[in-house]
Order: C-alpha cells, then structure tokens, then sequence
C-alpha cells in the first residue's frame, strides 16, 4: 500500500544556488511528521515544492500513489494538500466568513461565481461554522479579519486550509509570533486536527516542545540536505542533531 505522500530525491536549485538537496522521506496516513533544522535549511523551500509553488528540479513528490511533482498549487490543493504559511495570509478587508469561504472554492472545479450558486455552496456553509468553532473563530466570523489579534489570524489560516478538506495539511511554523500560551493551544490544535479530523500534517516548526510533543517522526535537514530522520527520542539523542542545530543545552521542556 503507497504512503500518503512520497518524496523521493528531492532537489531544488535556484540559478546556482541548491536550496533543497537529494531529500527523501515518506509520510502514513494519519501521521504527524515534523522537519526541523536551522533558519535557511531548505525547510520552507521543500514545503513550497511539495505544494506546487515551485516546480522541483529533479526528484519525485507523491500523493496517494500518483505522481504530483511540478504540477500547479491549484490542481495539488484539489487533489488533496492544503498549507499554511509562516507570515499570516488572510484578506484583511474581507470577514472571517468571507475568508474561509475563499477557501472553499479552491475544490470547486468550475466557476467561482458558479459555486456561490450552487447548492454546494449551501451545504459548505454549516461546515464552514463547524471549522469555525473547531478552531475557536467562531464568535468572530463577521468580523474583519485585519481587525482579528494575530494569534487568531494564524487560527484563521489554519481554518482556511482545514476548508479545502485536505488528505495533507502542511503546517509552516503555526507557533511563530505567538506567546507561551498561544503555542500550547497550537500544539493542541495539531494533535486534535489528527485525533478528531483525521488529518494527515506535515509540520515546519522551531519550536522543539510542540515538535517533540505532537509529531511521530521527525526529519533534520541542514544547508538544504537530510541530516537525521526518527522519532522525538532518536532525534533528541543524535549527536549530528545536537551539533548542527540544538546544541548542548537545548531545553526541550
């Protein structure tokens, strides 16, 4: 049986610089995978590649079994992987309703103005207030989304992913920017969107006690290369990890 998604000798170049080196990993079903590694390891770059943004420039991405690489973001987001991204992404002149319902078009296949016709639309509208009070934006759906705190606007990109119904979720750095007790809730929300949703995440994440607290496996990459592959326990224990990126005295708690 194919794993869910399937990297296989990944390589990115940019001109004459290597971003994403001969990287290689799968990822189960129901899996929370995490990749590490310090700022400018290729990171960012291999979750672009994967969700269409960037083309690779040799090497294979799966989905399922079928071939996705170099295919459009669009076209991946209907096959079934969703992202969010570091820097919040929302319209901020437009309601957090309005944004979400965005989102939901991206699996419409025909017209945009079609589907807010269409009796889809209709029966997307009460899974749009589920996600909403999933990810505790419920309360402000009318609201203007730039007028939302920042931490509940990273909620919202995570909303407006969960929207599109994604097999893969690719989650870049959900703790950035947020406070002690923000990130707690993140971490929270990645385990619940696996435990109650049944989702698949792929996770970009510095922040090592909500890595090593919610991902079964964990991938190290540095200078755009895999430096070490394995669980929390094997990745806290190996010497490359510690000396590349951690150092001595990490604190994981």
């Amino acid at each position: 049986m194919p794993k869910l998604l399937e990297v296989r000798d990944l390589t990115k170049r940019f001109g004459g610089l290597t971003a994403v080196s001969g990287v290689s990993f799968s990822v189960d079903e129901g899996d929370i995978f995490g990749i590490i590694g310090p700022n400018g390891a290729g990171k960012t770059t291999l979750f672009n590649v994967i969700a269409g943004h960037f083309r690779p420039t040799s090497g294979t991405v799966s989905l399922g079994g079928q071939d996705i690489s170099g295919h459009a973001c669009d076209e991946i987001a209907r096959r079934g992987i969703a992202r969010t991204f570091q820097a919040v992404h929302v319209f901020g002149a437009h309601t957090v309703r309005e944004n979400l319902r965005r989102a939901q078009v991206l699996r419409w296949r025909h017209s945009p103005r079609g589907y807010f016709s269409s009796r889809k639309a209709v029966a997307d509208s009460a899974r749009l207030s589920e996600v909403a009070e999933f990810i505790g934006i419920g309360s402000v759906l009318d609201l203007p989304a730039g007028g939302l705190a920042y931490g509940l606007q990273k909620m919202l990109g995570v909303g407006m992913a969960i929207m599109v119904a994604p097999r893969l979720l690719l989650m870049d750095e959900p703790a950035a920017g947020l406070n002690s007790s923000e990130k707690k809730e993140a971490g929270r929300l990645i385990r619940r969107l696996r435990d109650e949703l049944g989702m698949t995440i792929l996770l970009v994440e510095h922040d090592m006690p909500l890595v090593m607290g919610s991902c079964d496996r964990i991938l190290v990459v540095n200078r755009g290369e895999p430096l070490a592959l394995g669980t929390p326990a094997e990745i806290k224990a190996d010497a490359s990890v510690i000396d590349a990126y951690l150092g001595e005295d990490y604190d994981f708690a």
